[in-house]
């Protein structure tokens, strides 16, 4: 019974499959809009390449963090890793529980809306209206909670620890 519950694990991959190809669609479309940036140079429209570069920026970053999900997925939650396999990845893509996966999601989308504040705020040319407000209001709140998430895991953790 067991051993059928632990090869269900194998079907988790089908999220990682999903997310290299999403990644793969980002980097695509980041570089589509960096080309989009070259235009706007020939062109000469300056405000247009800064929000143009700033997108595809923030495109390039979300596919790379889709991979590193899809690879803290695959070898955290599926596939056994051995230790030498392990030094060879760089320490911030090793994840082992479900909690760093949930910080490192907070920390991706506080890094999409900071990315995306400042396209907003390169493409309005200086008046911004107030509910562009909303976006730093947003990433305060995200930033509490991910301190908040982090430090109960920290406090479960000193909890086991104690207990051994």
């Amino acid at each position: 019974m067991l051993s059928l519950f632990l090869s269900l694990r194998y079907v988790i991959i089908v999220a990682p499959l999903g997310l290299l190809s999403g990644a793969a669609l980002t980097f695509w479309e980041g570089a589509l809009t960096l080309r989009n940036a070259f235009a706007a140079v020939r062109m000469d429209l300056s405000s247009s390449v800064i929000a143009a570069v700033l997108r595809s920026t923030d495109k390039f970053i979300f596919g790379i963090i889709l991979i590193i999900f899809a690879y803290a997925i695959t070898f955290g939650f599926v596939f056994d890793v051995s230790d030498d396999e392990r030094r060879k990845v760089p320490r911030w893509m090793l994840l082992s529980t479900i909690n760093e996966l949930k910080i490192l999601f907070f920390q991706v989308i506080i890094l999409y809306l900071v990315v995306h504040f400042a396209t907003l705020i390169a493409e309005t040319e200086g008046e911004l209206e107030w509910n562009t407000l909303v976006l730093p209001g947003a990433i305060v709140l995200l930033a509490a909670a991910m301190k908040l998430v982090a430090s109960s895991s920290h406090d479960e953790n000193r909890r086991r620890a104690a207990q051994k």
